[in-house]
């Protein structure tokens, strides 16, 4: 058994809120449990890294027994998960995830269906990857039943048991193998990712959220940068999504995202769908409507001239035009001055509201109907073609131009 030296002192530079964790497991004791940090957590204190999620924490007691000793307490949690033995704590501003340690007793690709343990080496049997399976208890001691610190020093990443059966058990198992091969060694197991490949059809058993919360996270991975790594990726990204791409390029956008640090995973993905004359089925039966509307929206820009560019700031979102930017700056080979002169105005510009309402001109002696509707996209293009400069009485005036 290893401990980690410094440990409080250690929690506190990452963001680790230990001393809420151990004022949780005191709770435990009359039920003689013990409380032990697990995941993403326990690699942040190996590799001395800020924490970015909130902690994974597995107990040695059943699941009533735990919501026993929370109530009896008075610890407000929500039971998340209660059919798998888990549930979140929420506690000054932290979610604590704890689930019960288990053993799988059957399990279709999707979920599992679990019993409780109280062993360690029972619960790590039953995690994907080495180093997923390293426990760390209040007081900094590190239980390693997989050899998995060894392989994330080594940056290796490598599944507990046979790959296949993992696999088999868990579907997601095949984008999280990516997502940590690209996370912790920036490169991908060749065996592995064969294995998994072969398997790519079974990721359309999978949730929709459970797909895109690891998409996510791979398509905004640094490591997308480079042109032999998005290569490799194609496949599963595809088969991910249910859907062919277009990755000529992406790995240059992915660069140019980072160039000028506005790394999206929504434009990411809309530039790998910007051929598609529809939606995939995968989004459009699936996705909440704001990330639809984004992937769906093409803002057209004729010559990236003055009036061209503030019609479009004035009718679009900044994010859409941003979208639009960056992926016509390969489409139609902008060049990076342009590029950063447009970001620039696209950042600075703030929305003015059209002075003129139909009832204006009615009163100025305009009939009701379609020839009063486009007197006010002539007015408002002329508005714009100003700059934005003109108040209400001078669009009035240019309005009384117009009149039959």
């Amino acid at each position: 058994m290893r401990k980690i030296k410094n440990f409080n002192h250690l929690c506190k530079k990452i963001g680790l809120p230990i001393k809420l964790i151990r004022d949780i497991e005191k709770i435990l004791k009359v039920e003689r449990g013990k409380i032990y940090i697990v995941g993403g957590n326990v690699r942040n204190l190996i590799l001395n890294k800020k924490i970015i999620s909130h902690p994974d924490l597995v107990v040695d007691v059943t699941y009533d027994s735990l919501v026993k000793c929370l109530k009896k307490h008075k610890i407000k949690f929500l039971e998340i998960g209660s059919k798998f033995g888990s549930l979140v704590v929420v506690r000054k501003g932290f979610k604590f995830d704890i689930t019960s340690m288990r053993n799988d007793i059957e399990t279709d690709g999707r979920w599992a269906v679990t019993s409780f343990t109280n062993s360690l080496n029972d619960d790590s049997k039953r995690r994907d990857f080495t180093f997923n399976s390293v426990y760390c208890d209040t007081k900094g001691n590190l239980y390693d039943p997989n050899n998995g610190i060894n392989d994330l020093n080594k940056k290796k990443i490598k599944f507990i048991g046979n790959i296949q059966s993992r696999i088999n058990e868990d579907h997601l198992r095949i984008l999280r193998f990516i997502r940590f091969s690209l996370q912790i060694s920036g490169k991908v197991n060749t065996k592995y990712l064969n294995i998994c490949n072969q398997s790519s059809s079974k990721l359309k058993k999978l949730s929709y959220n459970r797909r895109i919360k690891e998409l996510k996270l791979i398509l905004l991975d640094e490591s997308l940068k480079k042109i032999s790594i998005v290569n490799k990726l194609k496949t599963l990204i595809e088969s991910s999504i249910e859907t062919k791409l277009n990755f000529e390029n992406f790995s240059l956008f992915c660069r140019l995202e980072s160039k000028i640090k506005k790394e999206s995973f929504e434009r990411r993905l809309k530039f790998l769908l910007r051929t598609k004359r529809k939606l995939p089925k995968f989004f459009d039966y699936n996705a909440e409507q704001k990330l639809k509307k984004r992937l769906k929206k093409v803002v057209f820009f004729k010559e990236f001239e003055e009036y061209d560019i503030n019609f479009n700031l004035y009718k679009h979102k900044k994010n859409q035009l941003v979208d639009q930017l960056l992926i016509d700056s390969f489409d139609k080979n902008l060049d990076s001055l342009k590029i950063h002169f447009l970001l620039k105005r696209i950042e600075i510009f703030r929305k003015k509201k059209f002075p003129l309402r139909g009832n204006d001109l009615i009163k100025l002696g305009f009939e009701p109907g379609k020839y009063l509707g486009e007197v006010i996209k002539t007015v408002e293009k002329w508005w714009i073609r100003k700059k934005f400069t003109k108040n209400k009485n001078e669009c009035l005036n240019y309005s009384k131009k117009l009149l039959p």
